[in-house]
């Protein structure tokens, strides 16, 4: 729901009192012929809300300040005894309409207790409407995808034609908000893990984005798979080779293993891509022995590379025994 903004007029009133005596006083003031002098503090614009200041001086006492808003009606404020300041909505056609954002002009002018009128003055200004939310954008890292190494999330928020980004407020994790006020800002991650930061932006009239969020994942370990046991079998039978993949937490959790037979003579005779399997835990490997391959002794090397992309650093390695 839009927000109602009334434009609030606040005149304040300036009486020189002379202090010659009551006699010299009572001359003055049949003879004065000047009218009182108003002035105001008018801006070009404003946001959503607007306060107009009229202050109105006369030596000898301002008796009425007058406004017209718009080429509406004209309204008076009576200076009574001893008040400083009025204060009251100024709007189009009475008390608690909504000023309509657009342009508008306000005309004023004072009187002062002999009867002086100033000559009216005019002041145009623009009201325009901000009830949106700055948005804002997070770069650095892919949402959800593991990575490598340490992020930085750049945050730019933008409030379009509004009336500007006041801050940025940034959480990680579980750790206390973070409040810049700027329209971007930079947050450093670090450690491995799965982090969450959260951000919002606000404008300068208040307006708050809702929260958004980017997970940033990092595992900078490399797996360590290991061959766990020699295997043997026979030509035309199957061979089982048994093998794990370490990787210390946090991790990825999960690691693409390639294991590749070699011959006496170093040369890859059987690759057998295993695909995705979890890591930590024990695992094996079956193939056919083909009846073409010599008997004696083979190699199995375990190669993996986990989901964030590490590449082991040493493969595992064990015999296979062909009979």
């Amino acid at each position: 729901m839009k927000k109602t903004r009334h434009l609030i007029m606040v005149v304040a009133v300036v009486v020189v009192v002379l202090s010659i005596g009551a006699v010299a006083a009572y001359a003055g003031l049949a003879d004065d012929s000047t009218p009182p002098v108003t002035s105001s503090d008018a801006q070009a614009d404003y946001w959503n809300d607007a306060t107009i200041n009229l202050n109105a001086t006369d030596a000898d006492g301002v008796a009425y300040i007058y406004h017209e808003l718009d080429g509406g009606v004209v309204r008076l404020y009576k200076v009574g005894a001893g008040a400083a300041t009025v204060a009251a909505p100024l709007t189009r056609a009475g008390a608690h309409q909504a000023l309509e954002p657009g342009d508008h002009t306000l005309v004023f002018w004072s009187q002062d207790v002999n009867g002086n009128v100033e000559a009216k003055q005019t002041v145009s200004f623009e009201v325009k409407a901000d009830h949106a939310a700055p948005t804002t954008a997070a770069s650095g890292a892919d949402d959800g995808a593991w990575r490598t190494s340490a992020a930085t999330i750049h945050l730019a928020a933008d409030d379009g034609a509004g009336a500007g980004v006041e801050s940025i407020t940034s959480t990680l994790d579980s750790a206390a908000p973070v409040v810049t006020n700027a329209a971007a800002t930079d947050v450093a991650i670090a450690t491995d893990g799965v982090h969450t930061l959260t951000y919002r932006a606000a404008d300068v009239l208040g307006n708050t984005e809702a929260d958004k969020s980017i997970t940033v994942k990092i595992d900078s370990v490399a797996p360590a798979p290991k061959a766990t046991n020699a295997a043997s079998a026979r030509r035309g039978r199957t061979a089982t080779l048994k093998y794990r993949v370490d990787d210390a937490l946090p991790s990825s959790g999960t690691a693409a293993v390639v294991i590749k037979v070699k011959n006496s003579g170093g040369k890859v005779v059987k690759t057998l891509n295993i695909g995705v399997v979890n890591v930590n835990e024990a695992k094996t490997a079956s193939f056919k022995v083909p009846r073409t391959w010599k008997t004696g002794t083979y190699k199995f090397f375990v190669s993996a590379t986990d989901l964030a992309g590490n590449v082991q650093l040493r493969t595992g390695v064990n015999k296979l025994v062909v009979k």
